[in-house]
């Protein structure tokens, strides 16, 4: 399944897990005198995550460079291309002369230590949970001087969080729906509580199947998914039909509970894979999935708005 790769493409960022390099030294590989003196006016993004970001805070005009899988907004698939996320062009991104790079996971971590040596600055970034992909919009903002819209930015994403908290703050932590994300078939991948989706899934009212397990991309053996036994499945991609049935034809998941009651999500790999400014909106889906009760006036009032 293409989407499926696609998405553990992007994951691959945040496989190994490393210690964080520590937000002083991040922003001291850009320069101290840098960020106060003036705002990069020439920027390379090196992450659709960080090219959202970037659009979001009024910076689409100092964009000079993005990766293959750069394509929201629009606007985006219009920025010259200096390779895939996975494997980006160091010589195209010189060729720019960039005056601030935006890397992010450990895939890119060799990359951002190449373009230093080579005297470029560059801010790597890695978060593993909401309160992280928040403060990422604040860091990019202080660093392009955008700072005020970076703040207003990060308020208005959370309060949609709180909104969805409200509705599900009532619910005990046992009723809450296990969750199994899918990021591989054979043999089965997922992601664990290192990774910032264990903390989607949190706020969107469910728990992490295996969110117990100190890692972020793993392989599991189908015994271990059966005795686990999530209530629901979530896998991304476009064409949910297929990848559906492409999922009750794996063998041994028509064991799964998720699988018996049809409880499988399909969603938007460019959503749920990326911790950017449109976190929100993944949270939303997911917990309307697993609450329409809680949240059918919300999707009847979208509906109505749309189609007026």
């Amino acid at each position: 399944m293409k989407n499926l790769l696609r998405c553990i493409v992007i994951l691959l960022g945040c496989m190994f897990i490393v210690l964080p390099v520590p937000i002083s030294a991040q922003e001291n590989a850009l320069g101290r005198k840098a960020e106060v003196l003036k705002s990069p006016q020439r920027i390379v993004s090196l992450a659709p995550t960080h090219t959202e970001i970037l659009f979001a805070l009024g910076l689409g005009e100092k964009i000079v460079g993005v990766t293959d899988r750069c394509n929201y907004p629009e606007e985006a698939g219009k920025k010259p291309r200096v390779g895939g996320f996975a494997n980006p062009d160091i010589n195209k991104i010189l060729a720019l002369k960039p005056d601030l790079i935006l890397a992010f996971g450990t895939i890119q971590k060799s990359e951002a230590e190449a373009l230093e040596k080579r005297k470029q600055k560059v801010l790597w970034i890695y978060p593993h949970t909401v309160d992280q992909v928040l403060e990422s919009f604040e860091r990019i903002g202080r660093i392009t001087g955008k700072e005020l819209i970076a703040e207003q930015l990060r308020q208005s994403v959370k309060e949609r969080i709180q909104r969805v908290q409200e509705k599900l703050g009532d619910i005990p932590e046992n009723r809450r729906p296990t969750i199994f994300r899918v990021m591989g078939l054979d043999p089965p991948g997922t992601i664990g509580g290192d990774s910032f989706q264990t903390d989607v899934y949190r706020l969107a009212g469910g728990k992490n199947v295996f969110g117990d397990i100190k890692e972020d991309f793993f392989r599991i053996d189908i015994e271990t998914l059966i005795k686990r036994n999530p209530d629901v499945i979530i896998v991304c991609g476009q064409n949910p039909e297929a990848i559906r049935e492409r999922i009750k034809d794996q063998r041994g998941w028509e064991k799964l509970t998720a699988v018996k009651n049809g409880k499988i999500l399909v969603i938007s790999c460019d959503l749920i894979c990326r911790p950017g400014p449109r976190i929100a909106e993944t949270i939303e889906k997911i917990a309307g999935y697993l609450y329409p009760e809680r949240f059918s006036h919300e999707a009847t009032t979208e509906s109505k708005n749309k189609g007026s």
